[in-house]
């Protein structure tokens, strides 16, 4: 299988954004940042995982592309720990993830490198990581994703992270290779 190609750029969590994003993909992760710079606003940039309103994840639709992932210092051990509906939907995963297997045994392998990227960039770098890219799948299709991952410490200065995010693609038909 190939490799994904991906697109990443870290965005500070006050960016402005210039113009309305375009595309339900773009939107879930705007929504994130979005809700971000609020809490941001609310409670300075001491954010903890105890600031934001995660249960949201699993009960309000309108969140139901979003995720929680505890990240270990060794990438490969870091945890699915929450999502919503639409978010395992998306990935073919069970109603409830599974806090005792790893992220790349609970993620579709086409997606292990994109999660593993962005829980390693959004911990190292401290900022929100915007990922966006095409993977193949095994039906000859492929997917376009968007996703937002952002750091968020159990408390201020802490360790330990979680990488909250929202995650969005669309399955399309490749152009038959010319010869």
């Amino acid at each position: 299988m190939r490799a994904p190609r991906r697109s990443g750029q870290s965005v500070p969590p006050a960016a402005p954004r210039a113009s309305p994003p375009a595309g339900r993909e773009r939107r879930e992760g705007e929504r994130l940042l979005a809700y971000w710079d609020g809490a941001l606003e609310e409670f300075g940039e001491g954010i903890t995982i105890a600031s934001l309103d995660i249960t949201a994840i699993t009960g309000n639709s309108g969140w139901s592309n979003r995720f929680l992932i505890s990240v270990d210092p060794f990438i490969e051990r870091s945890v699915l720990i929450m999502y919503g509906a639409k978010f395992a939907a998306l990935l073919g995963l069970p109603e409830q993830p599974r806090a005792d297997q790893p992220l790349l045994r609970q993620l579709p392998q086409r997606y292990g490198e994109v999660f593993i990227e962005g829980c390693t960039r959004a911990q190292t770098e401290s900022t929100p990581v915007h990922l966006a890219g095409e993977v193949a799948r095994s039906d000859g299709r492929a997917e376009r994703y968007r996703a937002v991952f952002i750091p968020v410490g159990v408390r201020p200065h802490a360790l330990t992270c979680f990488a909250f995010g929202a995650f969005s693609c669309r399955v399309f038909d490749r152009p038959p290779a010319t010869g």
